[in-house]
């Protein structure tokens, strides 16, 4: 017996984003940055600063969005893997 559940699209999909503070080749993420890459998508809330690591090196962002369907999921997450600096997305 499977326990996998299947998604019913639209979904809204909750992500925390950990970024290096500079990023990659020395650009700085910000929350406008980042609300500007995802633009394009049905943004539940603004993408927002969740806390930084102690020592400062990472920051993390969290965000909400609402997808329609396998296809733009699919395109957010590419959009994800585009971030420079990312971490790992959770």
């Amino acid at each position: 017996m499977s326990n996998l559940v299947e998604l019913k699209f639209p979904v809204v999909a909750h992500h925390r984003l950990i970024l290096l503070r500079q990023g990659c080749g020395g650009q700085v993420c910000d929350a406008e940055k980042l609300n500007a890459a995802f633009s394009v998508f049905e943004l539940v809330e603004p993408v927002a600063e969740s806390r930084a690591s102690a020592g400062g090196k990472y920051v993390s962002y969290s965000l909400s969005v609402r997808l329609k369907d396998r296809e733009e999921m699919a395109r957010f997450d590419a959009a994800i893997a585009g971030v420079p600096g990312l971490k790992t997305c959770l």
